[in-house]
């Protein structure tokens, strides 16, 4: 019997319902078993088509009824220039007949793939050029996955065009046939004939492609909402999508189970865009989807973390600012590069001048309600994580929760007290965790979490009555330190080998002359001790909300020396850590100390100024430890090697005041207060140290009038910020005081 081997499927041929694909087959004939010199191709056809009659034109008779066929040397010249004329734009101009082209022949779907004259004449009376098959050795190029790629081809060539115009931040020249092809997908074929192909289905590119485009038509549509005025377009299609009009949105949500962790923080990113844009106009399934994620019974990390980083990018989120590169610029010289983006002139715009356009406290509100709901399970399940599994997965988990957690009760979520009150529970449960044997990021995330906590220079500090809950973490800090000795857990040294690179970590190094101290974990840990004791000192005396104030006449009770007698201890074992762990003289003071370990982190070191402040003008009056305190954490010497840092340069402190990133303002107010109230200790503070400090004294002065002459300049032009007064007025105390007139 003769063996046969599959050569190649031929291409359906119209719509003839008789018309199969069949398998071409080689027959190598043999006679009893031996091969003979003899092979022919066999090429099978419909039972319709008569094979002897290959060569005649009844082939295509029988397949286009009475269509007239031609030949190309019975054409004239002139008809044959006609035909090649035609060719060229038969596709754009009879868009009915599908054409693809492949770099040797043209094939159409709605005429014969049969061996058959050059030129036939189509329904529609247009002359085509089809290939002719009598040569068996042409092989069929245009089968199904050249016809698929060519579609691929298309969308991605629209995708490109879509996003070309986005990156304009207007869509009004796009054509409406191209405006929303991009969000209906394509088409796929499989056993169940053609269909649109499911977000998952597509390709990794595709899929990052469509993903971020997305993500730009949000950013364009809130930065534009931001100025008040958005392209039309832009609202229509952003409208759609909320509307859910192409179905994407459940398709969106179902790409974490892609694992593929490009898609996955694209996905998370372009769907909280779209919860910011969409506000409460959502269907509550999808967010019911997204926090069952978090506690589904056998764990999923990779769709646990693809809900936090939803649930953590939406609290977050905040209002946009321009860039300074993307502001109105005046043509000049220099130019701009804001000039290099062409802005379409005439883009049909929409106003938003609706404040509560821009207001996102609903859809944040929605999604705090929802994941309070599983917040005990939730915290039940960290737990879990950070004692018992020490995979990556396991700790991306949680350092997501943990930045989560941070962000739901920072004070620039901008959310209600009501709503983050349930979130405060829970953080002794943490407090106790840890130890040694925790890794050092997960420490770090945590006492991250504990310092917003206790913001004490953005919000405690001014304060009369503290909560309740705030106060409990910061009396176990102190008890944990003083006690249990949480600093020596610290994870702050790394082994032999490995050095500590303040952006990436812990990384492996052969440079033995690197650091292996971890000086951000340092920063943390002694910022929030410093901030635990101002508390407990604060919460004593919570009838002064200014620590600036004395307090000569304020009778402490028995139980405030206990608390004296603690935070001199606890104090003194921070000292004794710092200097240990760093390259510092065992003499040198405390108040300095801390300086150099925060000078590289202004908002540290100021908040920290605050707190020693606080701490000394709270407890140094009426007590026996006075001379202790004074001596550790004397506010004078904090604030004269502060100056040191930032070179005695008056600009430095106006920026500080004017910017809103540091609590300078209530450093400075609380400083010039002490320092009037306590001016020959400013004085004696600033020449303690013999000859070499005989100069403090003038340069401290000489910074802070040079500092009061440049408020005065923009107070009288009407250009500073906020009213800047109080402080200017005690600035003109303290030189009048040094100036000699003390009665002044």
């Amino acid at each position: 019997m003769a063996s046969e081997q599959p050569l190649k499927k031929k291409l359906r041929r119209g719509n003839n319902s008789d018309s199969t694909d069949e398998t071409d087959f080689i027959h190598n004939l043999t006679e009893n078993g031996v091969r003979t010199n003899l092979s022919a191709l066999h090429l099978s056809f419909p039972p319709n088509v008569n094979e002897d009659d290959i060569t005649l034109n009844t082939v295509n008779s029988q397949f286009h009824g009475d269509k007239s066929v031609f030949r190309t040397s019975e054409l004239s010249e002139s008809d044959q220039k006609f035909v090649e004329d035609r060719t060229q734009d038969d596709k754009d101009e009879y868009p009915t007949t599908s054409c693809y082209t492949s770099s040797r022949i043209t094939t159409c779907e709605n005429i014969s793939m049969q061996p058959a004259p050059d030129i036939i004449v189509t329904s529609l009376g247009t002359p085509l050029i089809c290939p002719n098959f009598d040569k068996p050795q042409i092989e069929e190029e245009t089968d199904e996955t050249n016809r698929h790629q060519m579609i691929v081809d298309t969308v991605e060539d629209e995708a490109e065009t879509f996003h070309s115009y986005l990156v304009k931040q207007c869509l009004c020249d796009i054509p409406d046939s191209i405006l929303r092809k991009p969000f209906e997908g394509h088409q796929i074929i499989d056993e169940n004939g053609s269909r649109l192909a499911m977000l998952s289905e597509w390709s990794t590119s595709q899929i990052l492609q469509f993903l971020s485009s997305l993500q730009l038509l949000f950013d364009v549509y809130l930065k534009q909402n931001n100025n008040g005025h958005i392209c039309s377009k832009i609202v229509s299609i952003c409208n759609s999508f909320m509307l859910n009009e192409h179905n994407l949105i459940e398709q969106i949500i179902s790409l974490c189970d892609t694992r593929d962790k490009y898609v996955n923080y694209m996905a998370a990113k372009v769907f909280s865009s779209f919860l910011i844009i969409a506000k409460t106009n959502i269907n509550n399934e999808w967010l019911e989807t997204i926090v069952n994620f978090l506690t589904i019974e056998n764990t999923d990390y990779i769709k646990m973390n693809f809900s936090l980083e939803i649930i953590k990018r939406v609290v977050e989120w905040k209002h946009v600012d321009i860039h300074v590169l993307e502001e109105p610029q005046s043509q000049d010289v220099a130019g701009s590069s804001s000039q290099n983006v062409d802005i379409n002139i005439s883009c049909v715009t929409v106003p938003y001048s609706d404040a509560e356009s821009y207001d996102t406290s609903g859809i944040k509100g929605l999604i705090i309600k929802s994941l309070e709901s599983k917040w005990p399970e939730l915290i039940n399940k960290i737990q879990y994580l950070i004692t018992q599994n020490s995979s990556i997965q396991a700790q991306t988990c949680v350092l997501t929760f943990l930045a989560l957690w941070e962000s739901t009760i920072s004070v620039k979520a901008n959310l209600s007290v009501i709503d983050t009150k349930p979130f405060y529970a829970h953080l002794e449960n943490f407090v106790g965790m840890l130890n040694s044997n925790l890794p050092p990021i997960i420490w770090k995330q945590l006492l991250s979490l504990f310092n917003e906590v206790l913001c004490y220079g953005s919000t405690l500090a001014l304060q009369d009555m503290l909560p309740e809950d705030t106060c409990q973490l910061a009396h176990l800090i102190v008890r944990y330190v003083k006690d249990f000795r949480l600093l020596d857990s610290l994870p702050y040294r790394r082994s032999e080998g490995y050095t500590v690179n303040s952006f990436v970590g812990t990384i492996p190094s052969t440079q033995p002359t690197q650091s292996n101290i971890d000086k951000t974990l340092l920063q943390k840990m002694t910022l929030l001790v410093l901030k635990s004791v101002a508390i407990t000192i604060k919460e004593t005396r919570s009838d002064s909300s200014d620590s600036s104030v004395g307090s000569e006449d304020y009778d402490f009770s028995h139980d405030m020396q206990l608390i004296a007698r603690s935070i001199r201890d606890v104090l003194k074992k921070v000292d004794a850590f710092i200097k240990g762990s760093l390259e510092f003289h065992p003499e040198t003071p405390f108040s300095k100390i801390l300086i150099h370990l925060f000078s590289d982190q202004d908002d540290y070191m100021i908040e920290s100024m605050v707190c020693t402040l606080d701490i000394t003008t709270g407890i140094s009056y009426q007590n026996a430890l006075a001379p202790d305190f004074i001596a550790m954490l004397n506010p004078v010497h904090s604030f004269i090697e502060f100056l040191k840092i930032v070179s005695h340069d008056s600009d430095v402190l106006l920026d500080y005041l004017v910017s809103n990133e540091t609590c300078f303002l209530l450093y400075l107010l609380r400083f010039l207060k002490y320092t009037r109230r306590n001016w020959d200790r400013f004085v004696n503070s600033c020449y303690e140290g013999g000859a070499s400090r005989t100069n403090e004294l003038d340069n401290t002065m000489t910074v802070l009038i040079r500092l009061k002459m440049q408020i005065d300049r923009l107070v009288s032009k009407d250009l500073f910020p906020y009213n800047i007064n109080p402080v200017l007025r005690l600035l003109e105390i303290c030189e009048n005081l040094y100036e000699g007139n003390e009665y002044s």
